[in-house]
């Protein structure tokens, strides 16, 4: 039998600074929301599936036998609207457009700055320095540029970093035109580059203020928080491992050889995120919402095909598949095959490894990209089970 994953460490400590960029994030999303005028700020929660695609709803109907954490999340978000409001005026536009910026403009993704605080795993503010800010700041940056890290197998972040000095070569201005963005967006992505100092600085008075309504609020999801690390550790980490299985990096996971950070998000408590090439201090991690357990058994079939389906729907998926098909690939082969730039060929692969329709190994210093049996297996045995309960009638033999 291969060898499986199993060195998980859980983190109970909150993670301030990642959840006061989620509530700037719920923000930003409810000021351009077209349905706005419904819900006011504390109530307002993304909708993200079906007909209710990036309109707001209310967060009593997403979490109705959840009657604590509604009642957290109502006190966090009504204590921080007024820090917000003052915070977001013509002066910290820029700050406010980074949050509209989607890799190819998918917005069933977090947007630019949400995914930096997304990759700093920091407890406490006075933790947040300039230069650690600005390590991930310039990884995103690089990122939705579409600017290529190189091929080679990074093992820890000083290779990373060596990765990223080369990267900076690039002249900005004349990738700004490939960029996929609306222009006004792309200036503000570019000169963002330049101005990280200053962003900082605006930034560092309202996130003191969101993680001290964070620290204070925290303590009335107790009972939630101890429910899930329980359910996280049952089953010998059963859950997590499921996820890793599902996404295909247990070999990711073994070559690195060191234990994988677990840690938890009150805020996004339907959110999975795997990361196993990170931008911060930590290489790999995942984190868990605090609900993401209970959003997985509660999320009807239908609901899941329709997210593989729509993954299978894109033909440049298609078409990387029916590479992956002949051999396995590194993602510099597969982008110059495609014609599609290092960045669009991530996003892609990103969707595919997500639903585990692709996995990833290392060979040498490059990774290379294959195709596994597990998803599309799944797929099949969801449509079979859905079509072996229709009730079909035999129309045909209707007068």
């Amino acid at each position: 039998m291969d060898q499986v994953f199993n060195d998980f460490k859980i983190i109970e400590k909150p993670l301030l600074v990642n959840e006061a960029g989620l509530i700037i994030y719920y923000y930003t999303n409810w000021l351009a929301a077209s349905n706005k005028s419904q819900y006011s700020f504390d109530v307002a929660y993304p909708g993200f599936s079906f007909s209710k695609d990036w309109l707001l709803i209310s967060i009593e109907d997403v979490f109705a036998s959840e009657k604590a954490y509604v009642d957290f999340v109502k006190k966090v978000k009504s204590k921080a609207l007024p820090y917000l409001e003052e915070f977001f005026t013509e002066k910290n536009t820029d700050i406010l457009n980074l949050f509209y910026i989607f890799m190819e403009n998918d917005e069933n993704y977090l947007p630019f700055f949400a995914g930096i605080f997304q990759n700093l795993n920091i407890f406490d503010l006075k933790d947040l320095t300039y230069e650690r800010f600005k390590e991930v700041f310039d990884f995103c940056f690089l990122k939705f540029m579409g600017v290529e890290l190189g091929d080679e197998n990074h093992k820890d972040l000083a290779s990373l970093i060596a990765s990223k000095k080369k990267a900076f070569k690039e002249n900005f201005l004349t990738l700004m035109a490939k960029l996929p963005y609306r222009d006004e967006l792309s200036m503000n992505l570019v000169r963002s580059y330049s101005n990280t100092r200053s962003i900082y600085d605006r930034l560092l008075p309202l996130l003191e203020k969101l993680c001290e309504i964070l620290k204070d609020k925290i303590p009335l999801l107790s009972k939630d928080l101890t429910n899930h690390f329980d359910h996280i550790r049952e089953d010998d980490y059963k859950f997590i491992k499921d996820i890793i299985d599902q996404v295909g990096i247990n070999s990711f996971l073994l070559a690195n050889a060191k234990p994988l950070n677990v840690y938890s998000l009150c805020m996004a408590a339907n959110m999975e995120m795997i990361q196993f090439m990170s931008e911060d201090l930590d290489f790999a991690f995942i984190k868990l919402g605090v609900f993401a357990d209970k959003e997985k058994k509660s999320l009807g079939k239908l609901k899941l095909l329709n997210q593989y389906l729509k993954i299978l729907g894109d033909a440049t998926r298609i078409d990387i598949l029916d590479l992956l098909m002949e051999r396995s690939y590194y993602s510099k082969e597969l982008s110059d095959k495609l014609f599609i730039t290092p960045a669009t060929l991530s996003y892609h692969l990103s969707q595919l490894h997500v639903c585990g329709f692709v996995g990833a190994y290392i060979d040498g210093r490059k990774t290379y990209y294959y195709l596994r049996k597990a998803g599309f297996k799944k797929i099949i045995e969801e449509l079979s089970e859905f079509a072996s309960n229709i009730r079909e009638e035999n129309h045909d033999q209707r007068e």
